[in-house]
Protein backbone atom coordinates (compact mmCIF):
# COMPACT_ATOMS: atom_id res chain seq x y z
CA UNK A 1 0.00 0.00 0.00
CA UNK A 2 1.30 3.77 -0.85
CA UNK A 3 1.28 6.22 2.29
CA UNK A 4 -1.99 7.57 0.72
CA UNK A 5 -3.20 4.72 1.43
CA UNK A 6 -2.43 3.76 4.66
CA UNK A 7 -3.31 7.22 6.07
CA UNK A 8 -6.70 6.94 4.78
CA UNK A 9 -6.93 3.06 6.15
CA UNK A 10 -5.66 4.62 9.84
CA UNK A 11 -8.12 7.15 9.62
CA UNK A 12 -10.78 4.71 9.00
CA UNK A 13 -9.96 2.40 11.30
CA UNK A 14 -9.70 5.02 14.36
CA UNK A 15 -13.42 6.08 12.90
CA UNK A 16 -14.64 2.62 13.77
CA UNK A 17 -13.37 2.73 17.45
CA UNK A 18 -15.11 5.61 17.76
CA UNK A 19 -18.84 4.18 16.02
CA UNK A 20 -17.97 0.74 18.61
CA UNK A 21 -18.22 2.76 21.22
CA UNK A 22 -20.61 5.40 20.21
CA UNK A 23 -22.68 2.18 20.03
CA UNK A 24 -21.94 0.71 23.09
CA UNK A 25 -20.26 -2.47 21.80
CA UNK A 26 -18.68 -4.65 23.91
CA UNK A 27 -14.94 -4.23 24.18
CA UNK A 28 -14.25 -7.55 23.80
CA UNK A 29 -17.14 -8.32 21.58
CA UNK A 30 -15.65 -5.46 19.10
CA UNK A 31 -12.22 -6.98 18.86
CA UNK A 32 -13.66 -10.19 17.88
CA UNK A 33 -15.84 -8.64 15.35
CA UNK A 34 -12.81 -7.19 13.79
CA UNK A 35 -9.95 -9.97 14.43
CA UNK A 36 -12.83 -11.96 12.44
CA UNK A 37 -13.77 -9.40 9.28
CA UNK A 38 -12.72 -9.24 5.91
CA UNK A 39 -11.56 -5.78 6.80
CA UNK A 40 -8.58 -6.46 9.14
CA UNK A 41 -8.34 -10.42 6.90
CA UNK A 42 -6.96 -7.45 3.91
CA UNK A 43 -5.03 -4.85 6.31
CA UNK A 44 -3.20 -7.53 7.63
CA UNK A 45 -2.06 -9.04 4.24
CA UNK A 46 -1.01 -5.38 3.45
CA UNK A 47 -3.57 -5.14 0.77
CA UNK A 48 -5.55 -2.83 -0.46
CA UNK A 49 -9.14 -3.91 -1.16
CA UNK A 50 -12.28 -2.74 -2.20
CA UNK A 51 -13.40 -2.86 0.88
CA UNK A 52 -11.65 0.33 2.10
CA UNK A 53 -13.56 2.46 -0.40
CA UNK A 54 -16.68 1.60 0.89
CA UNK A 55 -19.16 4.05 3.27
CA UNK A 56 -18.03 3.66 6.63
CA UNK A 57 -21.38 2.76 7.81
CA UNK A 58 -21.09 -0.15 5.52
CA UNK A 59 -17.70 -1.07 6.30
CA UNK A 60 -18.44 -1.13 10.29
CA UNK A 61 -21.81 -3.19 9.26
CA UNK A 62 -19.48 -5.84 7.46
CA UNK A 63 -17.48 -5.85 10.61
CA UNK A 64 -19.78 -6.20 13.18
CA UNK A 65 -23.10 -6.65 11.80
CA UNK A 66 -24.83 -3.64 13.49
CA UNK A 67 -26.43 -1.20 11.30
CA UNK A 68 -26.04 2.41 12.57
CA UNK A 69 -28.47 5.64 11.76
CA UNK A 70 -26.10 7.69 11.25
CA UNK A 71 -22.06 8.19 11.23
CA UNK A 72 -21.20 10.71 14.13
CA UNK A 73 -17.70 9.57 14.19
CA UNK A 74 -16.05 12.33 11.64
CA UNK A 75 -14.08 14.76 13.73
CA UNK A 76 -14.59 13.02 16.74
CA UNK A 77 -10.42 12.33 18.55
CA UNK A 78 -11.61 11.39 21.92
CA UNK A 79 -10.02 7.86 23.64
CA UNK A 80 -12.03 5.50 21.16
CA UNK A 81 -10.19 7.44 18.10
CA UNK A 82 -6.96 7.54 19.77
CA UNK A 83 -6.80 4.03 20.63
CA UNK A 84 -7.87 3.11 16.93
CA UNK A 85 -5.04 4.89 15.83
CA UNK A 86 -2.39 3.83 18.34
CA UNK A 87 -2.90 -0.65 17.66
CA UNK A 88 -3.16 0.82 13.84
CA UNK A 89 0.30 2.52 14.57
CA UNK A 90 1.52 -0.67 16.52
CA UNK A 91 0.93 -2.71 14.27
CA UNK A 92 3.01 -0.58 11.51
CA UNK A 93 5.95 0.03 13.75
CA UNK A 94 6.05 -3.62 15.56
CA UNK A 95 4.69 -5.49 12.74
CA UNK A 96 2.66 -7.54 15.45
CA UNK A 97 -0.95 -8.64 13.95
CA UNK A 98 -4.10 -7.40 15.95
CA UNK A 99 -4.63 -10.30 17.05
CA UNK A 100 -1.52 -9.89 18.94
CA UNK A 101 -1.69 -6.67 19.77
CA UNK A 102 -5.84 -7.09 21.07
CA UNK A 103 -4.52 -10.24 23.29
CA UNK A 104 -1.55 -8.02 25.53
CA UNK A 105 -3.42 -5.23 24.91
CA UNK A 106 -7.24 -4.78 25.41
CA UNK A 107 -9.25 -2.28 24.22
CA UNK A 108 -10.32 -1.43 27.37
CA UNK A 109 -6.68 -1.45 28.95
CA UNK A 110 -5.82 1.08 25.84
CA UNK A 111 -8.33 3.24 26.58
CA UNK A 112 -7.63 3.38 30.19
CA UNK A 113 -4.22 4.49 28.91
CA UNK A 114 -5.31 7.45 26.94
CA UNK A 115 -5.52 10.69 29.73
CA UNK A 116 -1.01 9.34 29.70
CA UNK A 117 -0.07 8.78 26.69
CA UNK A 118 -2.27 10.37 23.93
CA UNK A 119 -0.33 13.84 24.15
CA UNK A 120 3.08 11.74 24.11
CA UNK A 121 5.35 10.97 21.27
CA UNK A 122 4.34 7.40 20.03
CA UNK A 123 7.51 6.36 21.00
CA UNK A 124 6.48 6.52 24.58
CA UNK A 125 3.20 4.19 23.95
CA UNK A 126 5.58 1.68 22.12
CA UNK A 127 7.66 1.27 24.93
CA UNK A 128 4.54 0.51 26.95
CA UNK A 129 3.61 -1.76 25.08
CA UNK A 130 6.55 -3.48 24.97
CA UNK A 131 6.88 -3.74 28.86
CA UNK A 132 3.13 -4.77 28.99
CA UNK A 133 3.57 -8.18 26.19
CA UNK A 134 6.05 -9.39 28.65
CA UNK A 135 3.77 -9.29 31.90
CA UNK A 136 2.16 -12.48 30.63
CA UNK A 137 2.32 -14.87 28.20
CA UNK A 138 -0.18 -15.59 25.28
CA UNK A 139 -0.98 -19.21 26.25
CA UNK A 140 -1.75 -17.95 29.91
CA UNK A 141 -3.86 -14.80 28.56
CA UNK A 142 -5.59 -17.57 26.88
CA UNK A 143 -6.52 -19.64 29.83
CA UNK A 144 -7.34 -17.15 31.57
CA UNK A 145 -9.91 -15.82 28.98
CA UNK A 146 -11.00 -19.29 28.89
CA UNK A 147 -11.26 -20.17 32.39
CA UNK A 148 -9.36 -23.38 31.97
CA UNK A 149 -6.45 -25.08 33.12
CA UNK A 150 -3.21 -26.02 31.34
CA UNK A 151 -4.59 -29.81 32.62
CA UNK A 152 -7.97 -29.15 30.79
CA UNK A 153 -6.28 -28.24 27.42
CA UNK A 154 -4.15 -31.17 27.32
CA UNK A 155 -7.14 -33.53 27.76
CA UNK A 156 -8.93 -31.53 25.25
CA UNK A 157 -6.16 -31.01 22.55
CA UNK A 158 -4.33 -34.41 23.60
CA UNK A 159 -1.53 -32.33 24.18
CA UNK A 160 1.15 -33.27 26.78
CA UNK A 161 0.99 -31.02 29.61
CA UNK A 162 4.94 -30.98 29.66
CA UNK A 163 4.54 -29.10 26.18
CA UNK A 164 1.61 -27.30 27.13
CA UNK A 165 4.10 -25.60 30.36
CA UNK A 166 6.97 -25.04 28.47
CA UNK A 167 4.39 -23.14 26.07
CA UNK A 168 3.16 -20.85 29.12
CA UNK A 169 6.71 -20.49 30.23
CA UNK A 170 7.39 -18.55 27.06
CA UNK A 171 6.13 -16.68 24.29
CA UNK A 172 9.36 -17.98 22.07
CA UNK A 173 8.75 -21.48 22.80
CA UNK A 174 5.14 -21.45 21.62
CA UNK A 175 6.23 -19.58 18.48
CA UNK A 176 8.52 -22.58 17.80
CA UNK A 177 5.88 -24.81 18.18
CA UNK A 178 4.79 -27.20 15.03
CA UNK A 179 1.76 -26.36 12.84
CA UNK A 180 0.29 -29.31 14.21
CA UNK A 181 0.01 -28.33 17.69
CA UNK A 182 -0.99 -24.52 16.60
CA UNK A 183 -3.76 -25.58 14.96
CA UNK A 184 -4.78 -27.38 17.71
CA UNK A 185 -4.73 -24.24 20.23
CA UNK A 186 -6.60 -21.97 17.31
CA UNK A 187 -9.53 -24.42 17.34
CA UNK A 188 -9.55 -24.48 21.35
CA UNK A 189 -9.32 -21.73 22.00
CA UNK A 190 -11.07 -19.88 18.74
CA UNK A 191 -8.34 -17.62 17.36
CA UNK A 192 -6.71 -16.58 14.60
CA UNK A 193 -3.51 -18.45 13.21
CA UNK A 194 -2.12 -14.75 13.21
CA UNK A 195 -1.86 -14.55 16.77
CA UNK A 196 1.11 -17.34 16.99
CA UNK A 197 2.89 -15.42 13.96
CA UNK A 198 6.10 -13.72 15.56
Amino acid sequence: MNDYEVRKIREIFARIFVIAIDNKINFYSFTNFLLKSEFLEQLEKNKYSKIFDMPIEDIFFSITGYDIDEDKSYGIYNDAYWSGQSYFDLHEKLHKSFAYLFLKLPLEQMMNTYSIYHEMDFSLLCDYFLKVEKQKTILNILCKNKHCSLNDMSIATSLSLNTLKKYNSSDNALFKASFQNIAKLVEYFDVSYSLFIY
